[in-house]
């Protein structure tokens, strides 16, 4: 679910040119996913396409501790092999790391498209959902969900603007996020729900009108912040 509601606003910050080839990028969980797919050189309608793969066969085959390998199947599938040469230096993805106290790191160098996928994978893992265990191993360091420590981590850019899934002032982050549902709060669903959609992926009706209403976030946005005061910023979730 997550997955199509950042697409959308992504497609809509690229068609208004908030969001160039150049924009450094950063993201946690199913933002690092976007960002990485969308870099790598993958059309916004394919993109699209495949989340509605993914849904389908977790809801006809489950979600819970086989997600992480579908995921893995996908991204194998729709991304080039050079899409690791194309995301470092580009985006950076935030990982957990376990050692004492959980720390948060932000990785924007890849060395294959297999490290770049692992990569992506560690910022989404959630314990006992993705996979049966408890943590999973990147680069020989036990880590997490990236969006436990970096939430919405800061890009490489002079000034980020922050986008969110969920509402803003739900989380207390009203004052630091750009892009939520409190942009266009109309006829939303509870966070509970969306909560309940993002564990267990809803219909392709639900998620078409997940879409259009994350594309009317951005725009709502964007119309109150004109382009030519921010050149240069990247939009992280």
């Amino acid at each position: 679910m997550r997955l199509r509601l950042e697409l959308v606003k992504w497609k809509c910050l690229m068609e208004r040119n908030y969001i160039t080839e150049d924009t450094p990028l950063a993201g946690s969980s199913a933002g690092a996913l976007v960002y990485a797919v969308v870099v790598a050189g993958m059309s916004m309608q394919d993109a699209l396409v495949a989340t509605k793969d993914l849904a389908q066969d977790c809801r006809a085959n489950g979600t819970a501790f086989r997600l992480g390998a579908v995921l893995r199947r996908v991204l194998y599938k729709v991304m080039p092999d050079d899409a690791h040469v194309k995301a470092s230096g580009r985006i950076r993805v935030a990982i957990t790391q376990l050692f004492r106290v959980p720390r948060g790191l932000l990785v924007d160098q890849f060395d294959s498209k297999e490290d770049l996928i692992n990569a992506l994978l560690t910022s989404c893992f959630i314990p006992n959902y993705l996979a049966p265990r408890p943590v999973t191993v990147f680069k020989n360091r036990l880590c997490i969900n990236g969006g436990f420590t970096l939430f919405m981590p800061p890009s490489a850019a002079e000034t980020t603007v922050r986008v969110c899934a969920f509402s803003a002032k739900r989380l207390g982050l009203q004052d630091t996020v750009g892009i939520s549902p409190d942009c266009n709060p109309d006829n939303r669903a509870s966070p509970r729900q969306l909560l309940n959609w993002a564990l267990e992926l809803a219909g392709d009706a639900v998620l078409d009108e997940l879409y259009v209403l994350g594309y009317k976030d951005a725009a709502v946005w964007a119309n109150a912040n004109p382009l030519i005061s921010f050149r240069g910023k990247a939009a992280p979730v």
